[in-house]
């Protein structure tokens, strides 16, 4: 695993660090030492991180040491991951399975997507600030190239009754655990907003801002522009514009950096500026993310394809749709026309 500082990112050969461009947004939080009672201030960030605040307890996988299977506890819950394997001409595959055991009964069983090799994590943490009761994460490897982390979280009501499981996702890249990531006890699972990938350049040539889930009530959220994650973002926006010169003295795909770039300065309350670089360093000649699909078929047709004259006009509408900058900004080729600066409510 990549650690980064406070909680780990996606492995197997596919850490998003390893891609240049995304290692500009990797998520940096810096955590006091643990057995210490500390305050803490950095950019936006103020607060006192309690030496008691609850921990979680992880297993992953490791097809190296042959150490695949095995099981974690936490009070009267138990998550045992186990792999089946199947051979089939010739070649191998493994499929990951939680069993979720409460006061002893097993409350769930859960199956992960099959892979060419164990790649799993279970995880047992609090996750909703509604139920006392811990949740136990299941982070499974799809395989193939830059995909995927598949994150299950299994849950119950406050008295732990009535377990269900929450999809989260897939996301690029391997599985890792949740984290906390404000320092308020409750975890967090943080990825980079996947939308961007691909969206205005090769995968090489993308970046991507941090996005962040918690459960409430049992539910997924995406929490990421809360206030209390702003630290995040400066942080990322900070290493951003360290490898801004850089990549802007190139000559290709800097659509993709200057996406992400814009976006994550959004969330930070710094539009402005960032759209005035955007319109100075954007690649006039590229056409990629200038044209997009609306409305598919059940057949993956294309019913409402939508075409942009400008990459200005095609990030503008792009970052409405993913709700980091409001419906009301206006701006084009060679305008900018502040309306707000402030990131989405």
């Amino acid at each position: 695993m990549a650690l980064y500082q406070g909680f780990y990112i996606g492995a197997l050969g596919l850490a998003l660090a390893s891609v240049w461009p995304l290692s500009a947004c990797a998520i940096t939080p810096s955590f006091p030492a643990a057995g210490e009672s500390s305050q803490v201030e950095s950019g936006d960030r103020q607060g006192t991180y309690l030496a008691d605040a609850p921990k979680s307890s992880i297993f992953m996988a490791d097809q190296e040491s042959g150490k695949i299977d095995g099981q974690i506890s936490e009070g009267q819950l138990t998550a045992i991951l186990k792999h089946t394997k199947v051979t089939q001409d010739g070649y191998e595959s493994w499929t990951p399975t939680v069993t979720v055991q409460w006061q002893g009964q097993t409350v769930a069983v859960v199956e992960g997507t099959e892979a060419m090799f164990p790649a799993a994590l279970i995880q047992i943490a609090p996750m909703d600030a509604d139920n006392a009761q811990p949740a136990v994460v299941f982070a499974t490897y799809t395989g193939g190239a830059h995909c995927c982390n598949e994150v299950k979280v299994i849950t119950s009501q406050a008295q732990g009754q009535d377990w269900s499981v929450v999809d989260l996702g897939l996301f690029n890249g391997g599985p890792h655990e949740a984290a906390d990531l404000d320092g308020d006890g409750w975890y967090e699972y943080a990825e980079i907003d996947n939308r961007f990938l691909y969206r205005f350049s090769s995968y090489a040539g993308s970046a991507a801002p941090a996005q962040i889930f918690a459960l409430r009530n049992d539910e997924l959220v995406d929490v990421t522009f809360e206030p209390r994650f702003q630290f995040i973002h400066r942080e990322n926006a900070q290493s951003m514009e360290k490898e801004l010169p850089e990549i802007m003295a190139q000559d290709w795909e800097k659509n993709g950096f200057l996406a992400a770039y814009v976006a994550n300065k959004a969330l930070i309350g710094e539009l402005d500026d960032s759209w005035q670089t955007m319109l100075k360093y954007y690649d006039r000649d590229s056409d990629w993310g200038l044209s997009d699909c609306l409305e598919y078929d059940d057949q993956s047709n294309c019913l409402n394809e939508v075409k942009y004259d400008s990459y200005p006009e095609a990030l503008r509408a792009f970052l409405v749709e993913t709700g980091y900058i409001k419906g009301d900004f206006r701006a084009d080729n060679t305008t900018f026309k502040t309306i707000s600066n402030k990131p989405p409510s």
